[in-house]
């Protein structure tokens, strides 16, 4: 492996502000899944005041909730992992380690690139929907 000093000094400090981004995701994920059970069911009731029989589709919305913290947990697991890596092989000088790390960091934005894409197109279609 060949960093020079200022390559490698900018490598460390991205690695340090995402394991701490990575961190406040894991917190972040975590407060969400104690939201369902906690405020869960009173929205459902607030909800079905202004839609009602939506008490029917609470599954619905909780398999879309889980869904959505599955996906932010693997970008938070995947940036993490870029952050464990990427850090272990600069310290080790080991070039397999380093490149493991580098593929996780790969995995991080082309999953934030679909999603980005994906609401994109939705915030596009529902702009045409509406005219």
């Amino acid at each position: 492996m060949h960093l020079d000093y200022d390559g490698g000094n900018v490598l460390r400090e991205t690695v340090r502000w995402s394991r701490f981004l990575a961190i406040v995701g894991m917190v972040g994920i975590g407060l969400m899944l104690l939201l369902v059970p906690l405020a869960g069911p009173r929205i459902i009731t607030l909800y079905s005041a202004v839609l009602p029989g939506i008490e029917d589709f609470a599954w619905l919305i909780l398999f879309v909730f889980l869904v959505i913290v599955a996906i932010a947990g693997l970008l938070v697991f995947m940036l993490y992992r870029f952050s464990i890596l990427t850090r272990r092989g600069i310290e080790t000088q080991d070039q397999a380690v380093f490149n493991r790390g580098l593929k996780g960091l790969k995995t991080y934005f082309l999953i934030s690139g679909i999603l980005a894409l994906l609401s994109l197109l939705f915030n596009i279609l529902s702009l045409t929907s509406l005219t």
